[in-house]
């Protein structure tokens, strides 16, 4: 149980953040400050009118927050700008209204004032935005009821950072300074991502009276929607007798939408994200199995290198292989063993691809056309291998709490794959069958160029969809030999892990609508095509989107989710988790996609490689990544204080976004991907304790 530490002044409120890019604000009343054993936050953290800020303090004291005990609204104004048929800046009045929620059930409501007045993108938005108003202060989305109203017509998610500040703000009980207004996009992690048209919205918000404009942080010289010159929005606002702020997260707009800081948690230092000993021998153990299997696949390229010349996609897929080989032997030298072994996986992978694509190519000019199609047929067992691994997890009864976490993380590796599967089955269907195509052909013309590119171009794609799935099975069943060795008896509330994976689910579901109004309907519409088809073939470019669409209808699927519900039960510890770790893979994968696409403005290679070749907000980008492995670093603090241990699955994410955040601009995007993984495997560890 809590030991209390007694009353701290305002300023030690204030020394808990990082430096506060606003003016000063006046100082809150002072809060009590406590310190909990191992799952001792449970009475303090379920409390409806109190918030728990777990590790306030490098002492890992946590911060109560009072929080009022009846409904409350906060109203603003949100920066929205039109594209069509001129580009127009305006304001958009917001009432969003919270209340304790004895019912525990997900309640979200948005209201309109005209039918349809609230677009898709904006209602994602609203659910997000609470999603992230409860995750702030530790709380679940089912401990409050959330309801957000608009006046007019508005659409686009860039209200969605000042909607979650506004929700805190009704949640804490706060007055909302009606002078200031900000722009800015929600990420899982409360990080604020950049928008469009900002220099449009600071104007329409000068002249309705504001003096107080917040914008993403790297964003101060922002493209105008209307000219494409970029503008200086600092001394824009100067110009106009306005003060422009950059705000980088969450805390950071709550601030200037009241005036008030709210407590956070403190990073642990980066030493302590560190892995175990324990830990760093079983993976150890790991990389030099990988290490070999590497260097079999490597002497049979080598051998593939001298049969000539190699058709591009084939040179790519070694040439990675080696990257990823070098990168992976490097990087075991400065002891950073779980980024190692994720690398030296990866080789792995890309050379065993590369090597089976040359066989089928080989028997294919040589006019053994049965050969090859067999040598496709022999991954026609997927799907019994993944139900069969989402089978073995299911019979594990943890007794503890890193128990239960290895269980979240071996079932999301293991739906990965067997969400994967559904690709490689119809895509090795499509490469049999065209394969069989050349049965018949002369020599000639099967040993062309034309052949080899032909066949390499639908092979490799199909292998590499393949060595995904095995690869995340694999995966799936390497997490089991994860487990905390100083670790805290748990056993879990079955009724709040199932709230848990509802909120989660709702989340992603939100998510994954403004994906598909950004992405998927405007590109259906392009090609003339039904959304259903273009669903498939972005899910083929992105299949991480088809995790996220998949993970959030998991409970209404056909297949192995549909026997596995039935066999272990809707409301057993197994379906529990499997559904938690579902829909928290839609949640954080609908996330990253639409900050790549969309925020950060991504630019992907068509070549099918999936190269990131250039970010459209390269700054925005570099801070959003900083702040996020910050954050990484404070959920970990939060972790330890919940349940005793950062876990190992945070950690090992950790550990390999900090080698990605050195890399390409693809692995700075996938270093983004594992910090928010980080953060959510800590904050699950949170749920789990105060539930």
């Amino acid at each position: 149980m809590g030991i209390a530490r007694g009353i701290v002044a305002a300023c030690f409120v204030v020394a808990c953040g990082p430096p506060q890019r606003t003016e000063q604000p006046k100082a809150p009343p002072p809060l009590e400050v406590k310190t909990y054993a191992p799952l001792g936050i449970k009475a303090d953290a379920k409390s409806p009118n109190k918030a728990v800020i777990l590790g306030t303090d490098d002492k890992d004291g946590s911060t109560i927050v009072p929080l009022p005990a009846t409904a409350a609204t906060s109203a603003f104004d949100a920066m929205v700008v039109r594209m069509k048929p001129d580009v127009v800046g305006n304001l958009t009045r917001v009432k969003v209204t919270t209340g304790p929620n004895p019912d525990q059930s997900v309640q979200v409501g948005i209201f309109e004032e005209f039918a349809g007045g609230a677009g898709p993108q904006w209602r994602a938005g609203v659910w997000v935005a609470a999603f992230v108003a409860a995750t702030t202060l530790n709380k679940d989305l089912t401990d409050f009821t959330f309801s957000a109203s608009s006046s007019g017509h508005i659409d686009g998610a860039s209200a969605s950072g000042i909607i979650a500040a506004g929700f805190l703000a009704s949640i804490t009980g706060a007055k909302v300074d009606d002078t200031a207004t900000m722009t800015g996009m929600i990420n899982p992690d409360g990080t604020i991502g950049p928008v469009d048209g900002i220099p449009e919205k600071f104007l329409a918000a000068i002249e309705k009276g504001k003096t107080r404009l917040g914008y993403p942080i790297g964003t101060r010289y922002a493209k105008s929607a209307k000219s494409g010159e970029l503008i200086d929005l600092e001394k824009l606002a100067r110009d106009h007798k306005a003060k422009a702020v950059e705000v980088a997260d969450v805390h950071d707009a709550y601030t200037l939408l009241t005036g008030q800081i709210l407590p956070r948690a403190r990073p642990v230092p980066e030493a302590d994200m560190a892995l175990d000993p324990t830990f760093t021998t079983a993976i150890d153990a790991r990389y030099k199995v990988w290490q070999q299997r590497l260097s079999m696949e490597w002497a049979a390229i080598l051998q593939l290198e001298s049969a000539g010349r190699l058709p591009a996609v084939l040179e790519y897929l070694r040439d990675t292989s080696k990257r990823f080989g070098e990168s992976a032997a490097d990087i075991h030298r400065r002891g950073l063993t779980g980024a190692a072994y994720a690398r030296m996986f990866a080789g792995s992978l890309y050379a065993q691809v590369a090597n089976q694509a040359y066989n089928v190519l080989a028997n294919v000019q040589k006019g053994k056309i049965d050969e090859a199609v067999a040598l496709l047929a022999k991954h026609d067992n997927l799907a019994t291998l993944t139900h069969d691994v989402l089978t073995k997890i299911g019979t594990m009864r943890p007794p503890t709490m890193g128990g239960h976490l290895q269980m979240m993380a071996a079932f999301r590796a293991a739906l990965r794959g067997w969400i994967f599967h559904s690709l490689a089955t119809r895509a090795v269907e499509l490469a049999k069958a065209h394969v069989a195509t050349f049965k018949g052909k002369s020599s000639a013309e099967l040993g062309s160029d034309a052949t080899a590119e032909s066949v390499i171009n639908i092979v490799v794609p199909t292998l590499l969809y393949v060595g995904k799935t095995v690869a995340e099975t694999t995966l799936a069943t390497e997490q089991l030999e994860l487990q905390n060795t100083a670790d805290i008896n748990y056993m879990c509330s079955l009724p709040n892990v199932r709230r848990m994976a509802t909120s989660f689910q709702s989340a992603g579901a939100a998510g994954l609508t403004y994906f598909d109004t950004l992405l998927v309907l405007p590109y259906a519409e392009a090609a003339k095509i039904s959304e259903d088809e273009a669903r498939q073939q972005i899910a083929f470019k992105e299949p991480d989107y088809l995790v996220a669409f998949t993970g959030s209808r998991l409970s209404s699927l056909d297949g192995a989710p549909k026997d596995l519900k039935a066999t272990w039960g809707e409301v057993s510890l197994p379906w529990g988790l499997l559904s938690l770790a579902g829909s928290q893979l839609a949640y954080l994968h609908a996330a990253e996609l639409i900050a790549k696409y969309y925020s950060l403005g991504a630019d992907v290679a068509d070549d099918g490689s999936g190269r990131v070749q250039k970010i459209e907000q390269e700054k925005a980008f570099a801070n959003v990544l900083a702040i996020a492995e910050r954050t990484a670093r404070a959920s970990a603090r939060a972790a330890r204080i919940a349940t005793g241990t950062i876990p190992v699955q945070a950690k090992l994410a950790y550990q390999n976004g900090i080698v990605d955040r050195d890399g390409t601009l693809s692995d700075k995007l996938d270093a983004l991907g594992q910090f928010w993984a980080a953060s959510a495997y800590s904050q699950s560890a949170v749920m789990l304790a105060r539930n």
